[in-house]
């Protein structure tokens, strides 16, 4: 699922709770290297700001291979035992403020996990390199990528005609 998507669907889930937002950072949290990535590329020349919109996730996974220390951000923030941690640590009292958001991260684990196929993340790490490999992928040609590209891009379109129906019915209810 891409970056966003993950942020829009646990806002959905999460926009009624006080703390909606530290849901949202977090569930996009393992991805926001590559985020750091895409500056990297773009200020070595790499990629340009007009080709920025045609980059599929393939050949941006082609540019991990020269930056290592992309791919060790990348199993830290993709790795349920490290989550795990993190959130056994969110029940300590002056932690627990953090709790939102280590969430949110875990809802990312989650979606990766059903969205990801050939190329799904190493779960495990650093215990052991064990994958769960999705049948279904957001970008994967042979993993049903745009049957789950129209059922995600429907089902964000009904949501986000719903939320601005259900902003502008408390918007006339004010006033």
């Amino acid at each position: 699922m891409h970056t966003l998507h993950h942020g829009f669907w646990i806002y959905f889930f999460t926009r009624h709770h006080p703390k909606v937002w530290q849901f949202v950072l977090g569930s996009m949290l393992p991805d926001y290297i590559y985020v750091v990535l895409l500056i990297i590329i773009m200020a070595n020349g790499y990629v340009t700001w007009t080709e920025l919109g045609n980059l599929s996730p393939r050949v941006l996974m082609g540019f991990v291979s020269q930056f290592p220390w992309v791919v060790k951000i990348d199993l830290i923030g993709h790795s349920v035992p490290i989550w795990l941690g993190c959130l056994l640590l969110s029940f300590l009292p002056g932690i627990k403020h953090f709790r939102p958001f280590i969430i949110g991260w875990g809802t990312h684990l989650l979606f990766d996990a059903l969205t990801h196929g050939a190329y799904s993340n190493f779960y495990l790490y650093p215990l052991a390199a064990y994958t769960v490999e999705s049948p279904v992928s957001y970008w994967e040609g042979n993993h049903w990528f745009r049957e789950f590209g129209y059922i995600n891009t429907g089902l964000m379109t009904v949501v986000a005609i719903y939320l601005v129906y259900e902003w502008w019915k408390k918007r006339k209810s004010i006033q």
